[in-house]
Parts: C-alpha cells; sequence; structure tokens
C-alpha cells in the first residue's frame, strides 16, 4: 500500500475518537486504500514521515489552528473535507487566507469517489515529485543568446523542485568530440541509417560525425552523472562541422531529457514531463497558427527520439542546412503540450490536442506536427511561456496538471 499522511484538525469541542465516527465513510474508503497515519498538530514538529501528505480538515473552527501550523505543511497544501461538522466551510476560509499570504493549495470536496480520486492523484504527483529530488540538470555551454526569457534561478528550483542545476563547459563536448574515431560509431551509423525509411540530404559520413557528437556528449553525461541536459548546440557547429539533433534524438530515447539551446525552463518541463508520465517528450518551436479559431497550430524542431516516431528520415538541419536532423512522421493521435515556466518556474500551460498530420514545409525545421489544441491559441499570442514547448504522445492532462500545480508552490 502507498503510504499517506493525514495531518487532522478538529474543533477542540470534538474527541479525537469522534473524528473516525463522523467520518466513518471517506476515512474507510481512504484505509482500504492507504497505509495512513494521522499526524495531529501537537506532533507536527521537524520532517513530515514519508509518503504523500494532506490535511483532514475534521470540523469547523480549526482556521486559527492551521494558521498557526501552516510552516509545518507541504508547500502546496490539500484540504479533505468531506462537508461534515463544518468542515467545507473552514477548509473555505483557509484556502482563502492561504491565497492571500501567497500560498497554494485546494479543497478536495464532493462525493468520496470523487475526494479518492483527488486523493490518488496527488498521491501519484507527490511520487512523481520524489524521483526528482536529487537530479543533476546539467547545462552544457551557455544558453543561447536569442533565449532571453527561458534562464532559471539556481536557488529556486533546488528549493521547490529538489534538483541540481549543473553548468558544464561546451570543451569538454568538444574535446570528446576530436576524441572518437570513425570507426568506433560506425555500427551505430548503420543502425540509424537503416532503420530510417528514407536519407535525403546527408551523406554516410556526414551521419558519422553527427553519431561522433552523441557519443561523446553522453560521455560528458555519464561523467557529470546527469539526470538530464540541455546542450548550446548551435555553438558546436562551427567546432565540430556537424549538429546536435541526432547526440539530443537517442539520448532522449535512451531515458535521458536532452534539450535545445541551452533552454533551461523547456528542459526542465521534459524532466518533470517524463517523470510523471515515463514517456519520451519532442521538444517544438510553436511555428504558425493556420487557423485561430479551429486552435490549429504547427510545432516544428529538427530532433525527434526516433522511437517516438512511427518512421523517420535523416535530413540535414534546417537552419544551418548542414550536419544531421531526424524528420519524424507520427500517424494521428492524441497528444498532450505543456510548458512550464518562469525564473522559479511558477509558470504552467498544458492542453490537450489532436495531430492531425505532419507536414513538409521547406520554411519550418524537419519535424513538423500539425495539432488542433484544446485550448485557445490567445496564450501563445498574449501570454506565452517562452518559445519552446513540450510536446508528449497521449492524453496526460489530469495528471500533469496536478503535477505542475504542485511543482510551483512556494515553500
Amino acid at each position: 500500500m502507498m503510504k499517506l499522511n493525514l495531518i487532522t484538525f478538529a474543533s477542540s469541542l470534538a474527541s479525537r475518537e469522534s473524528i473516525f465516527t463522523d467520518h466513518h465513510e471517506l476515512l474507510d474508503a481512504i484505509g482500504a486504500k492507504y497505509d495512513v497515519r494521522y499526524i495531529f498538530p501537537e506532533e507536527l514538529e521537524g520532517t513530515l514521515p514519508e509518503g504523500a501528505t494532506m490535511v483532514l480538515v475534521g470540523s469547523g473552527g480549526v482556521e486559527e489552528m492551521v494558521k498557526a501550523n501552516i510552516d509545518h505543511l507541504p508547500p502546496y497544501v490539500v484540504l479533505i473535507a468531506d462537508g461534515l461538522k463544518n468542515s467545507l466551510a473552514a477548509s473555505l476560509e483557509i484556502l482563502s487566507w492561504m491565497r492571500q499570504t501567497g500560498r497554494n493549495g485546494r479543497v478536495l470536496h464532493g462525493p468520496t469517489g470523487f475526494i479518492m480520486q483527488g486523493i490518488d492523484d496527488y498521491a501519484v504527483a507527490h511520487d512523481t515529485i520524489s524521483k526528482l529530488q536529487g537530479k543533476r540538470v546539467g547545462v552544457i555551454g551557455h544558453p543561447s543568446g536569442w533565449l532571453i526569457a527561458s534562464g532559471v534561478d539556481y536557488e529556486a528550483l533546488r528549493e521547490r523542485w529538489g534538483v541540481e542545476m549543473v553548468d558544464v563547459p561546451l570543451d569538454e563536448v568538444v574535446k570528446g568530440y576530436e576524441g572518437v574515431t570513425d570507426d568506433e560509431v560506425q555500427a551505430i551509423t548503420d543502425e540509424f541509417i537503416t532503420k530510417a525509411v528514407g536519407v535525403k540530404e546527408p551523406s554516410r559520413d556526414e551521419v558519422v560525425k553527427a553519431m561522433r557528437l552523441y557519443r561523446a556528449v553522453k560521455a560528458v553525461v555519464e561523467r557529470h552523472n546527469l539526470s538530464a541536459f540541455t546542450l548550446n548546440c548551435f555553438d558546436l557547429i562551427p567546432t565540430t562541422r556537424t549538429t546536435g539533433c541526432v547526440a539530443l534524438a537517442l539520448l532522449n530515447q535512451e531515458g535521458i531529457p536532452a534539450g535545445c539551446e541551452g533552454d533551461e525552463q523547456t528542459l526542465l518541463t521534459m524532466l518533470a514531463v517524463q517523470a510523471a508520465t515515463g514517456e519520451m517528450t519532442f521538444m517544438a518551436n510553436p511555428s504558425k497558427i493556420l487557423d485561430n479559431a479551429a486552435h490549429e497550430m504547427v510545432f516544428a524542431h529538427c530532433t525527434i527520439a526516433p522511437a517516438m516516431t512511427d518512421r523517420y528520415i535523416v535530413r540535414d538541419h534546417y537552419e544551418s542546412l548542414s550536419g544531421v536532423a531526424v524528420e519524424g512522421i507520427i500517424d494521428p493521435m492524441d497528444m498532450t503540450i505543456v510548458k512550464c515556466g518562469g525564473k522559479g518556474m511558477e509558470r504552467c500551460f498544458i492542453s490537450r490536442a489532436r495531430l492531425l498530420e505532419c507536414t513538409t514545409n521547406l520554411n519550418m525545421c524537419r519535424t513538423q506536427l500539425h495539432l488542433r489544441l484544446d485550448e485557445p491559441l490567445d496564450y501563445f499570442l498574449e501570454r506565452s511561456i517562452g518559445n519552446h514547448h513540450v510536446i508528449v504522445r497521449g492524453d496526460h492532462v489530469d495528471k500533469l496538471s496536478t503535477v505542475l500545480r504542485m511543482l510551483s508552490a512556494k515553500a
């Protein structure tokens, strides 16, 4: 059974035994699914026990009690109220006060089944966030100069997400690339070309160079024990005479979120999405709105994990017309678009989407997804969180919404 801590508040007029009697329907349902530890206010000292932690509002009259103990509660406070003993009224007052003081949370209230679904969602989100603790996230080279709104506050990320941001000199990749021989990558070059449905611009020699860079980047990731990384790939082109698209594609395929251009916010979004869904992600530019009213637009980039596609073509890199890129082709399916951003990753956007087709516009990056979003496209034109966004196969909106709300919570 998954562990669940219920910090339990009730009026001094109610006995501890009456809490379990009055709320037995809900508590019996919780107890049948979770290994529950009830924690009372006088026990709130030090670190909370292992497991997801939520607040059980057992009655009215507990508002000041919660306020006095707020620093002992999780950054994102889930208030569970079945409505009995004025618990809902008290929860709404507490939530309103939390909003005034800049704290995040929500009330779980409704039929028992609805409350249980909410508890399940937040328990899974807690488990997802726990996976991020202690992760080392690399920034290899400085972010590209045009990413003027995509950096993060390293210390804020350590406090909120529990991840460590690690700066790695780009020279380490260049030196590693120079040390990888053509012979070392012959087999992986053959495999990459053979599995493609076509090769357009690049020669075999170009693919060999891209694979040498892949080996060099992978060695840096392993040496620094990175769980994810973003690479200033454009600065590598003059020194290595190839592009990083294939390296990022293959490392994403191996389960290491790998982002382009040194974009820190998008990389962290990729890391969170992978932790929550177990799926590979595609980092892409919002490239063209096709129909504002129908919420249709194209997202494009030159790298995508081959395993995320139904088939792929080996291409050159769109902007530089050099190196090797991946044109991924995916059959129509449901997808999710997501982005976290802000210096402290306090903002987020998420939408269900339907992939209608993969286009082949000559004036866009190689992998092009024509999507119809559930959410209006005004977001992109009025309040977009930077440029790049993250796309994942399948509908993960409910799960990701819960995770992202909790990750954006201020301590």
